[in-house]
């Protein structure tokens, strides 16, 4: 098939959904698909590159300032430079579906195309674009695009959602006679990339998060948990693995309770800089109070690292209590820094690790192999019908 992917973020910009949209793209162009990503152009990048024969990327110049954020303004001038773009690029480039990331804004211009050029079209969510999944951030924000959201997912092909909290929710968004369009297809990890490395852990403790820092992801928390087990361990060391809105608050936290001699700030890491990460940290702390399905909570897990996370999201699918991992409570400290220091107590000082042979296992439930196999059966389908 031929396949117009399109998403406003993609590596090196954004966090997850970027890199989900990578891993489906380049998955499905390994298969001997033709793809055509277009995205956000940032400084740095080629405004045109060619991966090999099956992939194209083409970075569209906006208004985007950040590799880690973006505001609705820089959302709608993307909008509008890629249904300026397509309206002329389809002319002469013919494609069997359009795959849009998020309803807002690739399912806007995918919408657009369908009018323009009949192209039929798939919307994948990532969660917090479909009302009201995320109410307490997005409340005004899903009120104002309600009926736009609406629109383009019902005239959708297929909305693609990563978990049963996302299904029951858009299943509630749209109504009943549009359940049947909704479907779930997980997130994945590449083992080939995250895997676990046991001479590489530090025999200092180190504590990781991983993420953007932002009120989703809850850091406030975490540091407020850290600040509890300070006096509670000797010496460790925790490392803030992402970049946000809340950098400066949290950085003033960190130095109004003397926490400078534990807590490094080290932003954005490349891919290869997040393997060591993972494969070198005794545990991941991701304390979210909402998700799609996290690839961080992947990636730590493919890496066998024990993760303290809250209910969200599959998480509950993924962490085995006391095995691979800890269900902590939403915006409460003193929850995770009890199960940081019964996992320092009870295991790291007993030299615990996941054993290899358990996480091969595991490994195969979540490959992007997989993953990418059930997108394209799926896809080939909806393009037959």
């Amino acid at each position: 098939m031929k396949l117009l992917i399109l998403n406003y973020e993609y590596p090196p910009l954004g966090g997850g959904a970027g890199v989900i949209t990578q891993n489906i793209a380049e998955g499905l162009a390994k298969l001997g698909h033709n793809i055509c990503v277009v995205t956000t152009w940032f400084k740095g990048e080629n405004e045109v590159q060619i991966i090999n024969e099956n992939l194209k990327i083409i970075r569209l110049k906006s208004k985007r300032k950040y590799l880690f954020k973006s505001n609705p303004r820089e959302m709608l001038s993307w909008m509008s430079y890629a249904k300026s773009f397509l309206r002329k690029h389809l002319i002469s480039n013919k494609y069997d579906l359009c795959f849009a990331n998020f309803s807002l804004p690739g399912g806007e211009v995918a919408y657009n195309l369908k009018i323009k050029f009949n192209l039929a079209y798939v919307v994948m969510s990532h969660g917090h674009d479909i009302p009201w999944f995320m109410p307490e951030e997005m409340m005004w924000y899903h009120a104002l695009t309600y009926h736009w959201i609406k629109t383009i997912c019902s005239n959708s092909k297929r909305n693609y959602i990563q978990s049963s909290d996302m299904k029951t929710n858009i299943d509630a968004f749209l109504g009943h006679k549009f359940s049947n369009k909704n479907k779930i297809i997980y997130n994945g990890w590449n083992s080939n990339v995250f895997s676990p490395n046991y001479s590489l852990r530090k025999k200092q403790f180190t504590i990781i998060f991983p993420g953007r820092l932002v009120k989703q992801k809850d850091p406030m928390t975490f540091l407020r948990a850290i600040n509890i087990i300070k006096d509670e361990i000797s010496e460790f060391k925790v490392l803030i693995l992402g970049d946000g809105v809340l950098r400066n608050k949290m950085e003033k936290f960190t130095k109004r309770n003397n926490l400078e001699n534990f807590v490094e700030f080290k932003l954005w890491l490349s891919k290869e800089e997040m393997l060591y990460q993972y494969q070198s940290a005794s545990i991941t702390v991701l304390p979210s109070l909402n998700e799609g399905m996290s690839i961080a909570s992947l990636e730590a897990l493919a890496c066998g690292q024990y993760l303290i996370a809250t209910e969200v999201s599959n998480n509950k699918s993924l962490i085995i209590e006391n095995y691979n991992g800890n269900f902590i409570e939403k915006r409460n400290p003193k929850d995770i820094a009890s199960k940081i220091l019964n996992f320092y107590n009870t295991k790291f000082l007993n030299n615990y690790f996941i054993p290899i042979e358990d996480l091969q296992k595991y490994h195969k439930l979540y490959e992007w192999d997989k993953i990418i196999k059930e997108y394209e059966t799926d896809l080939l389908s909806l393009i037959q019908n």
